[in-house]
């Protein structure tokens, strides 16, 4: 894997962060060529190189980046595959992604798209400008990503925290029981006309436990 390249544009000077970017691409020369495109998105970015999966799996695993460019078609497997393993790591797991590749098949696009890949390139028209616009709609759109999960986490726990206090209180205790308890036995009963016809009975002696640990004060813990 190279050492990190700083690619800075001429114009962009010292404004906002340096943007931490990974290439993974076999070939030498198409790295070179788009870290020239790089230098002409007028960006500032710290670019690392990586030729194979295994030196990308290395660099993800000791680095968290703001951006990745993902090569779709590989000696050793594809962009797919790659995008499924960065998803999967601690320090990168929310980075923002562009797949590239030689040809502008779409169904290549739409199918990276779908498995969370914020944007999509080909080699063969790219230039500084569409890598620009590339890159900021990737780093936008992985950032509103992160913002609206965070923000689906806080609504759970929100959500949770006043679970927990209502049921503390016995009055509402006891209705969610009695609703549960009717919900059961609506179950119960489907299960035993269904055995009538020789299916299967399900085991719902977990769900009458629960019931009792419901109705038992002493067994009632909140976490």
């Amino acid at each position: 894997m190279a050492l990190p390249v700083a690619v800075s544009g001429a114009d962009y000077g010292s404004g906002p962060k340096v943007i931490q970017t990974l290439l993974l691409d076999d070939s030498a020369f198409d790295r070179a060529r788009i870290k020239r495109f790089c230098q002409r998105t007028n960006l500032s970015i710290s670019l690392d190189e990586a030729g194979t999966i295994a030196e990308l799996q290395e660099a993800v695993s000791a680095k968290a980046y703001d951006l990745i460019l993902i090569d779709y078609r590989l000696p050793q497997g594809d962009g797919l595959q790659v995008l499924n393993f960065i998803q999967n790591t601690e320090l990168n797991k929310d980075v923002a992604t562009i797949m590239v590749t030689g040809d502008g098949d779409m169904d290549t696009a739409v199918t990276a798209m779908r498995n969370g890949c914020h944007d999509f390139l080909t080699k063969d028209t790219m230039d500084g400008d569409q890598l620009r616009t590339a890159m900021t709609t990737a780093l936008q759109t992985a950032q509103i990503n992160r913002e609206q999960l965070a923000q689906m986490e806080h609504q759970r726990e929100v959500i949770r925290q006043g679970l927990t206090a209502a049921l503390m209180d016995d009055k509402v205790r006891g209705s969610v029981v009695s609703l549960f308890k009717d919900q059961v036995d609506e179950a119960l009963a489907a299960q035993e006309a269904r055995s009538r016809i020789f299916v299967p009975v399900q085991d719902h002696s977990d769900l009458e436990a629960l019931l009792v640990s419901l109705s038992d004060d002493d067994e009632f813990i909140f976490d």
